[in-house]
């Protein structure tokens, strides 16, 4: 069984896998084991709807693990963007309840693996997550991407890990990593990483206003077409921002690969035909499902991962250990 940890700056996700076969998904709270910072989390972590966090920060979504899940574990791969002293903190409050003392192996950013290949001028200066997230996306099957994009939002959610097929996506991509910090990557056809965005997240990007203008007070508001009210100008301006980088990327990788015209198509229900219509938006991070009303609202054909990096570095880590000297 392999544990593999996603530490975030906002939360730390964890999940057991046997093979690439999820069993079960939880997550704690990235503060909660970096005391010494607190300023640089001062506002509570999206919470994910479909994943609570119970006693002790665990929660198996597909069912509390079996007994002894974590004395079965015989491999660690941690992919970290925080400070080092939250990959030790937590791994010191797995092995109190069971985790054997094992060698981590980390995700690294290389210049080619598992399908994708890195365009980034230095690769390995291209963020962890951001690596094993392209990974993750690029063998997403063809059925995963057959989701119901409609006008009002209503995506399909499949969690960690629904039902998966073979072989691995060939249309362009756009992968969104909405997390206390926005990423907008796109994968082309080939699997070739060409390039991203990074914005703050939909959480972060207010935070400026509230700090650098007198008139403006961090109220909560409400997406509205045409705002008329200051905290919904704000919110509303945060997600047609980030929404508008998304579609901009959509339509730089659409002309790129010369598919159709540059104007984004109207999502149909079958995957066939959409395949060949316009690259397809990956979305994932805490702030994935505020963002993807959005995306619908654009008619941009889009699907939600919440687990997509822990899904990249379970890949990576299987192409590893296939890859070892005998």
């Amino acid at each position: 069984m392999l544990l593999a940890i996603d530490i975030g700056n906002s939360r730390i996700k964890w999940a057991l896998f046997h093979g690439l076969d999820c069993r079960s998904v939880g997550y704690f709270i990235t503060r909660d084991f970096q005391p010494a910072d607190p300023a640089a989390y001062d506002f509570e972590p999206t919470s994910y709807p479909d994943l609570p966090a119970s006693a002790g920060g665990w929660h198996a979504q597909h069912g509390a693990p079996e007994s002894g899940a974590l004395r079965a574990v015989a491999g660690i791969a941690v992919c970290s963007v925080a400070h080092g002293e939250a990959e030790a903190a937590v791994l010191a409050h797995l092995q109190a309840q069971g985790l054997p003392v094992l060698p981590v192996w980390r995700v690294r950013s290389r210049a080619a693996a598992c399908g994708v290949h890195n365009g980034y001028a230095q690769p390995e200066r291209l963020g962890a997550d951001r690596w094993a997230a392209l990974v993750a996306a690029r063998h997403l099957g063809i059925c995963d991407m057959a989701v119901n994009a409609t006008n009002d939002g209503s995506d399909t959610d499949r969690g960690g890990d629904g039902n998966r097929c073979s072989g691995s996506l060939q249309t362009a991509s756009v992968i969104v990593m909405a997390g206390t910090a926005t990423t907008v990557d796109a994968l082309d056809g080939d699997g070739r990483f060409l390039g991203g965005y990074i914005l703050p997240g939909l959480r972060l990007m207010p935070k400026s206003l509230y700090e650098r203008t007198a008139g403006i007070r961090p109220d909560e508001g409400q997406w509205a077409e045409f705002p008329t009210g200051t905290a919904d100008a704000v919110a509303s301006g945060v997600l047609a921002a980030t929404a508008g980088a998304v579609a901009g990327m959509v339509l730089r990788l659409q002309t790129r690969s010369g598919s159709i015209s540059a104007s984004p198509a109207k999502p149909t229900s079958d995957h066939h035909a959409r395949a060949t219509d316009q690259p397809r938006v990956v979305l994932s991070g805490g702030n994935g499902p505020a963002l993807a009303s959005r995306l619908s609202e654009l008619k941009l054909v889009h699907t939600y991962e919440r687990d997509l990096v822990l899904h990249g570095i379970a890949r990576l880590h299987q192409s590893r250990l296939s890859h070892a000297p005998a």
